[in-house]
């Protein structure tokens, strides 16, 4: 078997790593160095290239009201059966990256997906660096219009280092970017956490720490940046989420799925917190995904990780390959010290199984609906927060065969109240056994205007 088979992957973007014990720690590996804020005075514009606005009204067109006695409908966003970049018309710029094995149109996988303001009409898409031949790792696509557009490399094609040999700068270069997230109160910033992995299913090198770029979306600027300290170097960032909280607060939780590690990242001082669990651990009978595709062994702990707009709420958490999800208050996590294990502090696990390998979350602002995929069930449920944790009380909203085979992220627009959900073929991806005249990738998403689960 070769290497890239050996090395276990992160969703999507996950690093293939050995079956552990759930309740087993890693032992802790060496750090990056004292990473710092860089705060961005300027940054490249992004060339707007036929944004579709489509409102609040044309949104709500789109889906099925749904209630206690009704199914939500599934709709398809984006479809397509490889990634296509587009340039600003600039075709020398697509021939010379195409000749220089930089952009191969089959090397990127989507793996996240965040809904802009209704008024800008555009969605940020993730495609990590999984291979070379990734131009860049985030990118934008018109909301409306033909479901296969291509991507627009955000905010410019220039800012992106997607192979280590073009990095010249860590701090400022765009390297790998997993997933994307905005504040419940903000729809004008945007969160993007850069891995700093490039060649993630192949040969993978974590050649920059992770960091975290706030976008300014009204100028499409960068305004700042702030590098995770001590983060392992061998580490393995996916999902992001931030909360905006009184006293001018602005704190970042992102996971790390290959140290099965919480961290929490103070914006406005740079400072962050690695904390851990046994209940972000895979489990040992759950290290194998097929989600419609041949079976893949993963093994990716820390990776679920969605909260309510209260910041005396709850954040919700999960393993990838697991069956176990954990609630936490976010006191608890604000009051930890680096280093902690939350379940000494309190226990954290919610008491109903689920039924099989799960992976992302996301929870509504009142923090009333948990929503979460059964990845080999091909399947989307939910849970109503105020009943027993219990298999009777998860609801099935969305079950199809051909859409949601794999499900790398989801996300609720506080704006639209739309839950948005990337989809992608990922298992026939790293098997390389793609079947290219179908489509294998989907940003679809669900009204959840009047659900009841």
């Amino acid at each position: 078997m070769t290497r890239h088979t050996c090395t276990v992957v992160l969703v999507l973007v996950v690093l293939l790593v050995s079956a552990c014990d759930a309740h087993r720690f890693r032992p802790r590996g060496p750090r990056w160095g004292t990473p710092h804020r860089v705060p961005m005075t300027s940054s490249r514009m992004l060339k707007q290239a036929g944004h579709v606005h489509i409102g609040p009204a044309g949104a709500a067109r789109c889906v099925a009201q749904s209630g206690s006695h009704h199914t939500p409908a599934l709709m398809t966003s984006k479809a397509a059966n490889l990634v296509r970049f587009q340039f600003g018309g600039d075709q020398s710029t697509e021939q010379n990256l195409l000749a220089r094995g930089r952009y191969v149109p089959r090397s990127a996988i989507p793996f996240d997906v965040t809904a802009d303001a209704l008024s800008r009409g555009r969605l940020f898409v993730s495609t990590p660096s999984a291979r070379l031949g990734i131009p860049a790792s985030l990118s934008t696509v018109p909301s409306g219009g033909a479901t296969d557009a291509p991507l627009t490399p955000y905010p410019s094609l220039e800012l992106h280092r997607t192979t280590e040999d073009s990095i010249t700068d860590c701090s400022t270069q765009l390297v790998s970017i997993t997933a994307t997230a905005k504040t419940w109160s903000d729809d004008d910033t945007l969160y993007a956490l850069d891995c700093g992995v490039v060649e993630i299913t192949t040969n993978p090198k974590n050649v920059c720490p992770p960091k975290i770029i706030t976008f300014d979306l009204r100028t499409d600027e960068i305004v700042n940046i702030t590098i995770i300290e001590n983060a392992f170097f061998e580490s393995q960032y996916a999902i992001i989420w931030v909360e905006a909280c009184p006293a001018g607060r602005l704190l970042a939780y992102s996971s790390d799925s290959l140290d099965s590690t919480l961290t929490v990242t103070d914006l406005t001082t740079g400072v962050s917190r690695h904390l851990t669990s046994p209940y972000i651990h895979p489990v040992p009978q759950l290290l194998h995904v097929a989600a419609g595709g041949p079976p893949y062994y993963m093994g990716d702990g820390s990776y679920g990780l969605s909260g309510d707009k209260r910041c005396d709420g709850k954040l919700y958490l999960q393993a990838f390959c697991s069956n176990i999800q954990a609630a936490l208050d976010k006191k608890i996590i604000r009051d930890a010290s680096d280093g902690d294990i939350l379940d000494a502090v309190t226990q954290v696990a919610l008491p109903g199984k689920l039924s099989g390998i799960s992976g992302p979350l996301a929870v509504d602002a009142k923090g009333e609906l948990l929503f979460f995929p059964i990845q080999d069930e091909l399947a989307i449920y939910c849970w109503n927060t105020s009943k027993p944790h219990r298999p009777q009380n998860f609801r099935l909203i969305a079950q199809d065969s051909k859409r949601l085979q794999f499900v790398g992220n989801m996300k609720i627009d506080p704006t639209s109240q739309l839950l948005y959900i990337l989809t992608n073929k990922f298992t026939s991806y790293v098997w390389n056994v793609t079947d290219y005249s179908e489509d294998n990738y989907y940003v679809l998403y669900i009204n959840i205007t009047g659900v009841q689960c």
